[in-house]
């Protein structure tokens, strides 16, 4: 028999009996309902421990998070890769064999003097070489050939193809863009190797014109390539160790690209800063300017960030003041030097011809 103690009084008694013998206390309804209490209870209890855990979860996730955030403050962004930005493109020009005769027997392989004493070597190889008075339309390895009894120049710098009547003696070169002038070529008695050999120069003390046609520039210790359609014009950047310019344009088009080239003293900026340096460094060359947020990326090992931007060009480009702009600026901090590097790359919207991946190929080119 299971005895128990009397709540009230403590008289040890029977489990069964219904009240207490000593105080009359309701002893087996208490017990009754104690017993059904303590499911309740062991609900409650679950209750409470699942919220226990619950609240660990959630605070274990908050600690995970904040940890993540900070490392991410510590490691900035991973950059962009140039290759993801500004993807190669492949060339779906033509490719003309090299004809430099044809069945009528005319050979005009040799060297020409134009009107304005210009020389034009069309050399055996199927190569031309223009070389200008004015250094920076100079063309160097452009395509020619023979075909139906005319002759074909590509003009890269000039975006135009001339053409002139096979003549060993005299060539005729017209065009139908408006980069191009009628122009008189006359034969002189003179080999193709005494202008091959010449050395070249351009304007701007920090390039060099090369015999491929295109361009070297360094700055801050930094070597680019440029291609044959960009020219060095002279300019009032010329004799800057800081700051350089270069130009593509089709006039017929009305078509404008350009690079410039600049470098300041600085530090490491982050995309904030960077965006506000950028905005201050194009507002003297374009008018009601937008600057997109600005992307990190890597230039020669240099991390930096692109920002891409558009406005109006100002009264310093004459006839084409006015026209939309769209392109870029990179802005990257050179450790080596302390010198903050610009390069700003625009084009005229209207993309009769898109350097955008022209662009791309100037920054990977960077070393």
């Amino acid at each position: 028999m299971k005895l128990i103690n009397c709540p009230v009084c403590g008289t040890r008694c029977s489990a069964d009996v219904e009240k207490c013998p000593e105080c009359g206390f309701e002893i087996k309804e208490y017990f009754t309902e104690k017993e059904q209490v303590k499911p309740k209870k062991k609900g409650i209890v679950a209750l409470v421990v699942g919220i226990v855990l619950l609240t660990l979860v959630t605070l274990l996730v908050i600690c995970f998070t904040t940890q993540k955030k900070i490392s991410n403050l510590s490691h900035p962004e991973t950059a962009e890769s140039l290759d993801e930005l500004f993807p190669s493109s492949e060339s779906t020009t033509e490719i003309i064999p090299v004809t430099t005769s044809d069945n009528t027997g005319i050979d005009v392989s040799g060297v020409y003097s134009g009107d304005d004493h210009e020389i034009l070597v069309l050399n055996s190889d199927g190569l031309a070489y223009y070389y200008c008075v004015s250094i920076e339309f100079t063309e160097l390895q452009c395509p020619w050939y023979v075909k139906d009894g005319n002759v074909y120049i590509d003009f890269s710098r000039l975006h135009c193809t001339v053409v002139a009547k096979a003549d060993e003696n005299e060539l005729l070169f017209k065009s139908g863009s408006a980069n191009w002038n009628t122009e008189l070529f006359t034969r002189l008695d003179v080999e193709p190797e005494q202008y091959l050999t010449k050395a070249l120069s351009t304007h701007d003390q920090n390039a060099s014109l090369n015999y491929d046609g295109t361009l070297t520039y360094i700055l801050d210790g930094i070597t680019y390539t440029l291609p044959k359609s960009f020219v060095d014009m002279e300019d009032d950047f010329d004799t800057m160790e800081d700051t350089s310019a270069f130009i593509d344009q089709d006039v017929q088009s009305n078509y404008l690209s350009s690079v410039v080239f600049k470098k300041v003293n600085g530090s490491y900026l982050d995309a904030t800063s960077s965006k506000e340096a950028i905005t201050t460094f194009i507002s003297g060359f374009y008018n009601d300017i937008t600057v997109s947020d600005c992307t990190a990326i890597e230039v020669a090992g240099h991390k930096g960030y692109l920002c891409e931007i558009s406005g109006y060009l100002n009264n310093g480009f004459n006839r084409l003041e006015n026209y939309e702009i769209t392109g870029f600026v990179v802005l990257f901090y050179n450790e080596t030097t302390s010198n903050n590097n610009f390069i700003m790359m625009v084009q005229s919207s209207n993309r009769d011809i898109d350097n955008t991946n022209t662009f791309g190929e100037i920054l990977k080119s960077a070393h």
